[in-house]
């Protein structure tokens, strides 16, 4: 299991961490707007500034599902913002539906490790 939820947590790191360093270094465009809201929101992310602070999370969580200690809290940080990137696709951007729900499926690879949730959930000592 534990090989399993590695091999997870790299393959959701590098989306992360690609973006990011692609946010810092510009190697890819980011493709033309195709007019969709989706991509006009897309837009307005970078030409407002949020992107730099999107590209510092990702490069946050990237970096901390690639540590063994961290790799876990880093899963149950990044999911809520999986299922959101998800959201997102499906409503605004259907052509970023398959690496979005790919995401989801390695993010939850990272998280499913039953004595982590059991030590999440447990009661705390009083």
């Amino acid at each position: 299991m534990r090989h399993l939820q590695a091999l997870c947590a790299i393959l959701l790191s590098l989306p992360l961490i690609g973006s990011a360093a692609n946010h810092a270094f510009g190697w890819v465009k980011p493709p033309m707007s195709d007019g969709s809201r989706g991509a006009q929101m897309w837009d307005l992310i970078r030409e407002g500034g949020l992107m730099g602070w999107l590209a510092a999370g990702h490069l946050l969580l990237g970096v901390l599902l690639l540590v063994p200690r961290t790799r876990f809290a880093a899963g149950v940080m990044q999911l809520p913002i999986t299922v959101g990137i998800v959201a997102f696709n499906v409503s605004m951007f259907p052509r970023g539906i398959p690496l979005a729900v790919a995401m989801l499926v390695v993010n939850l690879g990272v998280v499913l490790d039953r004595r982590e949730l059991r030590r999440l959930l447990a009661p705390s000592p009083a």
